[in-house]
């Protein structure tokens, strides 16, 4: 068994096959650490550092084979795959758990200007900007316009991003008191409103809550181009900004889609049991598979979760001689957080929640689903002093 990926749903789908009967479990990742992606955006913009949210594969799962390494090319008739450097890894069954890398949509300047958020290093890429503008602004090397930021994308990760943005700017007035009336943080949303999934109740309370933060919100603002220093809507209107940052969207990697047929978001289109082939199967953001209502399956950490169980039920059944059953999604709600006791929570059956309540259930979530006894103290910790003292966490190191 050969699992391509230690994201969510790899992750999830090599602990349900740990100890198997017949079972031998090898997992591959360009990455020696398992990254728990929901609090990049806390990364870089101070609140925790980058050790936090990232554990050891090796540690992770216990008992299962771990290389290190970059799928170059995938033999799925010969049933093997080749390493960048030059292994040959066969397997019997395979899972493509390859997870999502973020997607420009062919806005010009995009690449080149704005700063994504799906790894370490660019989390601590947007940190480093963000903090040493203040001192380069307060030194007379930059104009004062460059401590604004513009956040493009209205999903959870915006949000979060832009009140955590808010947060970090209203720290760094106690340090730079000269200059910090300048800065700003504008949120732009192509859409109608904020949190599209969401209802229209939870959207508004979370623009309420930003602008409470002093942050901007514009929706119905496409992005029509970008330059160093600027984003262009299509409305003509400009935004100057010393940090821009790109969270409007994913895709799934396209190095795949030759293996089979794509929606728009590259993901392969798989059965219901989620098999691309016979002894190929799919999980997570690289997989797309309709759920109720006609529409794919939302790229999320709880999609992949469920997704890698089934997929090692299914194996398991496979080795005992059993059959395969289809797999069934339970949606378990959705939460995005705005700031210090500020959140949406929406679960199943009508449950909402606003402000603390649903803070201290995104807080709750978050420390259980991290890997590691010893990331979940210092997470916990980090975010008490953070509460406490309004401060934030460790600096980066600066290499020139």
């Amino acid at each position: 068994m050969v699992i391509i990926g230690a994201g969510f749903g790899g992750l999830s789908c090599a602990r349900k096959l740990t100890g198997a009967d017949g079972v031998h479990v090898t997992v591959i990742d360009r990455n020696p650490y398992h990254l728990f992606a929901p609090l990049l955006y806390q990364v870089a913009t101070g609140g925790l550092p980058d050790e936090d949210i990232a554990y050891s594969v090796r540690g992770a799962i216990p008992g299962v084979d771990f290389r290190r390494g970059e799928v170059v090319r995938m033999d799925i008739e010969g049933k093997t795959i080749r390493l960048d450097d030059g292994a040959i890894v066969p397997w019997d069954e395979l899972v493509i758990a390859t997870g999502s890398v973020s997607t420009t949509f062919g806005v010009p300047g995009v690449a080149e200007h704005a700063l994504q958020m799906k790894s370490i290093r660019e989390a601590n890429a947007i940190r480093i900007r963000l903090l040493t503008t203040y001192e380069e602004v307060d030194n007379g090397h930059r104009p004062r316009e460059h401590l604004r930021v513009v956040v493009v994308g209205g999903g959870p990760t915006g949000v979060e991003v832009t009140g955590a943005v808010a947060e970090l700017q209203r720290t760094m007035r106690r340090e730079f008191p000269r200059i910090s009336d300048a800065a700003h943080v504008t949120l732009v949303e192509a859409g109608p409103r904020i949190l599209p999934m969401f209802s229209e109740k939870s959207s508004r309370h979370a623009k309420e809550e930003l602008e409470e933060l002093g942050a901007s919100v514009l929706v119905n603002a496409a992005v029509d181009r970008m330059y160093p220093a600027d984003v262009h809507l299509k409305s003509g209107e400009v935004l100057p900004a010393g940090t821009i940052m790109w969270a409007a969207g994913v895709s799934a990697p396209p190095q795949w889609t030759a293996l089979g047929l794509t929606d728009r978001m590259n993901r392969l289109r798989v059965n219901d049991m989620l098999q691309l082939a016979d002894d190929v199967w799919v999980i997570g953001d690289t997989a797309c598979l309709e759920g109720p209502g006609g529409r794919p399956l939302p790229m999320i950490a709880p999609v992949a979760m469920q997704m890698g169980r089934h997929v090692a039920r299914q194996i398991r059944a496979k080795v005992s001689g059993g059959s395969i059953t289809a797999f069934a999604y339970k949606d378990k709600g959705q939460m995005a957080t705005i700031g210090r006791r500020r959140a949406v929570v929406e679960a199943p059956g009508g449950i909402r929640l606003h402000g603390t309540p649903a803070w201290l259930a995104w807080l709750g979530l978050h420390v259980f689903y991290l890997a590691g006894g010893r990331n979940r103290v210092s997470v916990v910790a980090n975010w008490m002093w953070n509460y406490i003292a309004w401060g934030i966490g460790p600096r980066p190191t600066i290499i020139d």
